[in-house]
């Protein structure tokens, strides 16, 4: 009874915070605070399901496994925890003016709080990259008054300010930069339970790793298997060009290396070019020709290109609004014989919602429309510097409005240098047009020194650009481990050597030779295979990590190249003892890399939020990364089983399966402490542990749904290895919504990922 008690408790549970994520959608984040998650019968709900655990431990007696029992109550004291932070904390916003004393606050329910202390603005400040105009930090120095004495807070993003057990976080501030709007958290007994059960939860995982008398030696013993699978491929097409007129491309290169302030970010003009060429044509070279070469000779020689097919339009109810056959446009195509805009009436009615054209191809053609007019207006070659005082302006070329404070020397040469550049291109001067070039670098050394990027980081820069827009290489992997995958009769593996007895005991005798070389062949192919995949993306994600100045996990196009890393690294470790993990690994591996591609294209490098800038972003980020790359595998096991079984190989079966559950330990383990991870991070950034995001909501479904597996010995139903197999790929629905589609159709705060 107690048993159906918590499974009917704990689908109501999911099945409550799945359904709010979606309410929130439609009637907002405080519809859904006030009406499901704040309500009562919610919390009742929660509370019946611990105090349900717990009774049932007692009857099962589970203490006598002390560390399955300790892993089940650190969850029960998380949840009081939360009890007591729903009970007692106050939360609320205080607005504070410099020179102002305040001793009082809004609370989020409209109430007034009141401070056993006065607070003052002493000093507001926003810290901009060096060099930009991209907030790094926003930084509030506070006086904090009580009973006499006086303490000075300095409160910044990832910096909360404490003072007699209320946390005040950086909110906003106002446009005048002389007020600011801090969050105010008060929780005296909430947020300690809660760390107290974080920290029982790591031991408690480690102690299950580690303890005999847990499951994971036996599954360990069980755990061999072979492999089936088949899966597609994809490749593109490319326009072509009729003869253009093109820049020299060692003047193309040349100004392919001087900086600009592009995306809040100094970096070089290539990176630019790559992204507008990436985002005009999907690729990052287009006819032969080299992304400088491209931007370059079209900012040169604009006529002509703006009749070159080199914008890629998918939608065919778009290419009729054009007049365009195929999926190839120039930009000429986009405007009519009046110099009228072709899509300007359709996008109106698509931001009005009216009209039934496809949504997405029209916001993708608009946008790429809207990429060549910035081109013209000059927003993508900000390349001219100026420091008044270190506050560091960038203008761009031939700008006309100019502040006095630039000495006219230094105005003649912004407005006029790229005129005499191009004047120097189109008359064939190539030396006087790389001395331009090279005196524009001069100036921006000049004017701003040792905040621009160093050579070696600009060309670093340059070669990552090329490098990572490479489609060859992710097709390539495809392809190999489509290969690895699809070869018979691949036995174990020890060590470096390849079992081959094993592989004749398996094989016909007269097909045993060239079966038994196919084996060894195969092996060596995947050992060079995974090797080399490995350096690649480790090189790409250096490099990465190098030029923005911070790890590499703060979008989804990043996170996916992790997890592509993380899945190799984990078949690298693995794959001798399991060598089912060498396809499915490496195939995995390889569409992380193909859904970043065809996703992303090559995207931009871009500033870190401020409140991004934690290390415990990056650790929490990496963590659910290799959870989720477990569970990406566990589905092509799941599938592998599901073939053998109904190819009745009852010994594999029993091996896929036992190799399934044996990952599906580190894999909710890894997500569970990823999850409260990023609950420390939220704590210390917005001074909240838990705020009912979708994102984090979707994640903690994520972990529930995964959870239930490990309650085979008491889920019948999950029993039968066809059931466990089918439940474990159902499951993984659960993690695409939590990554991509929370992303694109939920929202919340964060979207950025």
């Amino acid at each position: 009874m107690t048993k159906k008690l918590i499974m009917t408790l704990y689908t109501l549970v999911v099945v409550c915070i799945g359904f709010a994520t979606i309410i929130e959608k439609f009637e907002g984040t405080s519809y859904v605070s006030e009406r499901i998650y704040g309500a009562w019968w919610f919390v009742v709900l929660w509370a019946l399901l611990a105090v349900s655990v717990v009774v049932y431990i007692v009857r099962v007696r589970l203490y006598r496994r002390l560390a399955v029992t300790f892993l089940h109550a650190s969850f029960v004291v998380i949840l009081a925890g939360a009890l007591l932070t729903y009970l007692t904390a106050e939360r609320g916003t205080v607005n504070l003016r410099t020179g102002k004393a305040v001793t009082s606050f809004a609370r989020n329910d409209g109430t007034e709080g009141r401070f056993p202390f006065s607070l003052e603005l002493e000093d507001f400040k926003v810290v901009n990259y060096p060099g930009t105009d991209a907030a790094l930090d926003y930084q509030s120095i506070v006086d904090v008054k009580s009973a006499g004495v006086s303490q000075r807070l300095a409160i910044s993003m990832n910096n909360i300010g404490k003072t007699e057990g209320y946390r005040l976080f950086q909110s906003s501030y106002d446009s005048d930069g002389q007020g600011v709007s801090l969050g105010v958290y008060h929780d005296p007994y909430g947020i300690a339970v809660t760390y107290t059960g974080y920290l029982l939860l790591l031991i408690s995982i480690v102690w299950t790793l580690f303890s005999r008398k847990t499951q994971i030696r036996e599954l360990y013993r069980k755990a061999v298997a072979p492999l089936m699978l088949i899966v597609m491929l994809m490749a593109g097409g490319e326009a072509r060009a009729e003869d253009l007129q093109v820049v020299d491309k060692d003047i193309a290169h040349r100004m392919g290396s001087i900086n600009v302030l592009y995306n809040d970010r100094i970096c070089p003009l290539n990176t630019v070019a790559t992204d507008f060429v990436t985002k005009l044509s999907g690729k990052a070279s287009w006819n032969g020709y080299s992304a400088d070469e491209v931007f370059v000779s079209w900012m040169i020689y604009y006529y002509p290109w703006e009749q070159q097919k080199i914008i890629r339009i998918k939608s065919k109810e778009v290419q009729k609004l054009l007049g365009i056959d195929g999926q190839w446009a120039a930009f000429s195509d986009f405007i009519d014989k009046y110099n009228e805009y072709k899509l300007k009436d359709a996008v109106e009615k698509m931001q009005q919602g009216k009209g039934n054209l496809d949504r997405k191809g029209l916001m993708d053609a608009d946008e790429k429309y809207h990429v060549v007019a910035m081109f013209y207006q000059g927003q993508m070659l900000r390349m001219f510097p100026y420091s008044f005082g270190g506050d560091v302006k960038w203008y761009s070329p031939g700008s006309h409005v100019l502040p006095k404070e630039i000495p006219v020397q230094e105005q003649f040469f912004i407005k006029q240098s790229m005129d005499f550049l191009t004047e120097s291109i189109v008359t064939g001067q190539k030396q006087r047009a790389l001395e331009i070039i090279a005196k524009i670098k001069l100036f921006q050394r000049d004017m701003i020194g040792d905040l621009l990027p160093s050579r070696n980081v600009t060309q670093a820069e340059i070669f990552y650009n090329k490098v990572n827009a490479m489609r060859s290489p992710v097709f390539l992997s495809l392809l190999l481990s489509l290969f690895i995958c699809m070869t018979p009769s691949i036995p174990l593996l020890r060590g470096n050597r390849l079992r081959l007895s094993e592989a004749k005991n398996r094989l016909a005798p007269e097909a045993q030779p060239k079966k038994a070389s196919l084996c060894r062949e195969v092996w060596w192919v995947s050992e060079v295979f995974i090797a080399l995949l490995i350096a690649w993306l480790t090189m790409l994600l250096c490099m990465r990590w190098w030029i923005s100045g911070h790890l590499p996990l703060s979008n989804g196009y990043e996170t996916m190249q992790f997890m592509a890393w993380a899945m190799l690294v984990i078949t690298a470790v693995l794959h001798r003892r399991f060598y089912i993990l060498t396809g499915f690994g490496t195939l995995i591996a390889s569409f992380c890399l193909l859904v970043a591609m065809l996703a992303s294209g090559t995207p931009q490098i871009t500033q870190l939020m401020p409140v991004l800038q934690s290390p415990l972003l990056s650790v929490h980020v990496m963590t659910v990364m290799c959870a989720y790359a477990l569970f990406a595998l566990q589905v092509l096991l799941g599938i592998s089983g599901l073939w053998q079984l109904h190819k009745k190989e009852i010994e594999t079966v029993e091996k896929t399966t036992a190799l399934s559950q044996l990952l599906l330990y580190p894999a909710v383990f890894l997500l569970a402490v990823g999850i409260f991870l990023g609950a420390v991070w939220a704590n210390v950034s917005w001074g909240t542990y838990w705020s009912w995001d979708p994102k984090e909501t979707w994640a903690l479904i994520t972990l529930m749904v995964y959870a239930v597996p490990f309650h085979r010995a008491s889920l019948r139903w999950l029993a039968s290895p066809r059931v466990y197999h089918w439940y474990m790929v159902v499951a993984f629905l659960s993690v695409l919504v939590t990554y991509f589609g929370v992303n694109y159709l939920l929202g919340g705060m964060h979207s950025y990922a």
